[in-house]
Parts: structure tokens; sequence; C-alpha cells
């Protein structure tokens, strides 16, 4: 069966893997502290994509790692893979968490989130060229280098580029589950509620005081109780709060706290963001503005699409599940622009953004002979 021959190559292939993923993982790439290190990274992908034959442009930017775009065959655009190679680890990562193997876990700096999966469809490329199984049309990528902030320099790209496809692969993890795939991401807003008081001095005359820390804190306790109402289906979460200086005998004028929002459906999005964007002072002194929006729409994967895979799936030995995740991706803005998504194709594994990230290695053969085969009939 050619699944099996696939996942026998593949699995001959493993240290190879492993030998580039650790150059890949030891190319720091932090989504906006080093452009010069995150280039470097990205000049890695770049040799090794060109080296399959991919027409690359490189699309420089000023603040994070350049972002690549790549074209391999002609005519019908048939397939877009989407993955970013920033992390949220800073440079010098390596000096505590260094790439290693120990056992059937490789570690490292964003080696889960989500460098192994990039190099996963580099691998299932490269053995359907190899045995000459590349179907006619062309195949696309984009790796952009600022995805771990938001892809504020680049969501407006990955759309336009997924809109000239069929479909769009996104080789973001799964979850420490050979079997699962990311079918439903919840979209996400950011916040940042202002409170406008009056300043004072805090021991002459702070009786004088309208106090936005007091408005903050009071606002707090109300997203407490609020997100505790929404029983999981929209998350709010406070993320920073600011105000005043230490070390003074000032009530300051103004303070702030930050919040993430996350909506498990695009009608709890539109309800909810309204509301928080219509949240008012309890203090009736104190002026509250709200600034935010919705940075990531919800993403769903179309259930054909979803159902194509899972029958891809069994020859390779995999019993495909959808499962739901509160983290988003860049995968929320091609399907919501409507060109059906497959999203967590990418390594298994565990504790992404901790210490203690870590990819499955023996899962690689499979889970890649999957990409590999939905690369051929998709």
């Amino acid at each position: 069966m050619l699944e099996q021959e696939m996942i026998r190559q593949l699995e001959e292939e493993t240290q190879e893997y492993l030998a580039n993923m650790k150059r890949f993982v030891e190319l720091e790439s932090p989504s906006f502290e080093r452009k010069d290190a995150s280039d470097r990274c990205c000049d890695f992908l770049e040799e090794k994509f060109s080296g399959l034959g991919f027409r690359t442009r490189r699309i420089p930017q000023t603040e994070c790692g350049d972002h690549l775009y790549g074209e391999l065959g002609s005519g019908r655009k048939r397939i877009l893979i989407v993955g970013h190679y920033d992390t949220v680890f800073p440079v010098g990562t390596l000096a505590t968490m260094p790439f290693r193997v120990e056992g059937n876990k490789a570690y490292g700096p964003g080696i889960l989130d989500m460098k192994g999966g990039i190099m996963m469809a580099y691998f299932a490329i490269r053995l359907l060229l190899r045995r000459g199984l590349m179907p006619e049309g062309c195949v696309g990528f984009f790796f952009n280098g600022d995805e771990e902030t938001g892809s504020f320099h680049s969501s407006d790209l990955i759309i336009e580029a997924a809109r000239q496809y069929e479909n769009v692969f996104v080789m973001e993890p799964g979850v420490d589950d050979l079997h699962a795939i990311k079918t439903h991401r919840f979209g996400r807003g950011t916040y940042h509620v202002i409170a406008h008081g009056k300043a004072a001095h805090s021991g002459s005359n702070s009786h004088q005081a309208i106090s936005p820390l007091m408005e903050i804190a009071r606002q707090l306790l109300r997203v407490e109780e609020w997100d505790k109402e929404l029983n999981g289906s929209v998350t709010l979460a406070p993320t920073a709060i600011e105000g005043g200086e230490k070390e003074t005998c000032m009530i300051p004028e103004t303070a702030n706290f930050t919040m993430d929002a996350r909506y498990a459906t695009r009608e709890l999005c539109e309800k909810v963001h309204g509301e928080i964007m219509a949240l008012r002072a309890i203090d009736p002194r104190v002026r509250l503005e709200v600034q935010g929006r919705v940075d990531k729409p919800v993403m769903l994967t179309e259930p054909a699409l979803f159902e194509k895979a899972k029958e891809l799936a069994k020859p390779c030995g995999l019993e495909l599940r959808g499962i739901s995740i509160g983290g988003g991706s860049d995968g929320n803005f091609t399907a919501d622009a409507g060109v059906p998504t497959l999203d967590g194709l990418g390594a298994s594994g565990a504790l992404l953004h901790n210490p203690g990230e870590f990819l499955n290695v023996d899962h690689f053969p499979q889970r890649t002979a999957l990409t590999a085969r939905l690369l051929m009939e998709l």
C-alpha cells in the first residue's frame, strides 16, 4: 500500500528530519526583538524550499522578520501551506532550553509551535517529488515572521494569497495526540480599558481625587463575574494593568488594563465585542474609554474537507478527530476569507510557549504521510 511505503520511507528519514530541526530551532527567531536573527531563520527556509524547486519571493519587513512566499508548479492553484517561523522565545533562550532529543521527545524553543510543522511540510513535498507523485497544478506556501504577536504585518497578505488557492493547510501543531487536528478555533479580541479620573496629592488632599485605580479595580471584578457568567463560550482574561508611579505621593489621573477575549462563535463575538466596547464607568465621576478590535475571527473547518481528510488518514493508520481550541492561528483569517482550511496538521506534542515545549518524534512519519496524501488528492 502506498501510504505504508511512505511511512516506511519517512521512518528512515526521521534522523534527517531531526538534524534539520536542530538547525531550524537553533536559528532563534522572536517576532520583534531581533530582526537580524529572524531574517537568518527566513534565509534557512528560503534555502530549503528553493532547493525543492519553489520559486520564492521575499516580502521585506522593517519591524519583524521578512515574510516568505513560494510557488511550485503552475496552472491551477490547489493548496497554500501557511506557517510562521517566529517564536515567543527571546534570543538567548537556547542557553537554558537547548535543542535536544530524549527518548521519543525533541525539545527546543519553538520546536512545536511551529517549526516542527513547517519542516514536516518540507519532507512531505520532498517525498512526493522524489517519488514522482506531485500532481499537476500549483502548490504555494506563505511563512510569516509575526504570527505570535497577532500577524498584524502579514494577515492581509496571507488573505490575499489564500484567496488565489482552493484550499489552505496550516502546519500549526496539533496536541499531544497522534490523531488530532484543529477544526475549530475561537476568535480573539484585544481591548485596552482606560479610566480617566482626577489626580491629587495622596497625603494632603486625597479626598479631592477621583481615583482611576479604584475604577480599574471595580472593572476587573466586573470582568471576573462576567467571565463566569459566559461559562466558557467566551473567555475574558485581563493580561496587564498599569497606573501611577511607584514611591510617589500622587493619586494618578489615569489607569488602564488590557484584556484578551476569546469567542466560540461569530454570533457571540459580535454580541460581546459590542458590549465590551460599550462599557461605562461604575463611578459616575470617572470617564471610561475602551479601545479594541477583533484581531482574529472564529475558524471552522468545512465538514466536507474534514471528511475527506479523515478518509485519507485511515490508510496512514490515523483515526482523525477534530478538536476545538481557544488559541488562534493564521487559519482563522483564511477560513473567514472563505477558503477551505485544515489547521493543526503539524507536529504533535505539548507545552508550547513553555520551557518544556516538545514534539513527539515517532508521530512524524504518519502525520507527514497524511500531509503528503492531502497534497496529492486535494
